[in-house]
């Protein structure tokens, strides 16, 4: 099951809108697999500083969800309508 090809069907910087996605796809039994990572920095010196997080300007966190390739169609319909950053097909 690890090496098995995965479709993402949702991506957001929205962390609220994310989890709401989990629950959705939780409730109706689709396994899903999650990715969170955040961006690295555009400047900084290699200090990892970026200034528009100082400012709280930049959510810079990036959330994905994919499925299996035999739940693909059904999590992009239980999804649409329901969380704002679904993905219109495969990627």
């Amino acid at each position: 099951m690890f090496f098995k090809k995965k479709t993402a069907v949702y991506l957001s910087s929205d962390e609220a809108d994310f989890n709401l996605a989990k629950e959705i796809l939780k409730k109706e039994q689709i396994r899903y697999y999650e990715y969170a990572a955040e961006e690295m920095p555009v400047a900084g010196c290699g200090a990892r500083i970026n200034p528009a997080r100082l400012n709280k300007h930049l959510n810079i966190m990036t959330f994905r969800l994919s499925v299996g390739p035999e739940d693909v169609e059904n999590a992009l319909q239980t999804l649409q309508g329901k969380v704002k950053f679904v993905l219109n097909g495969p990627s």
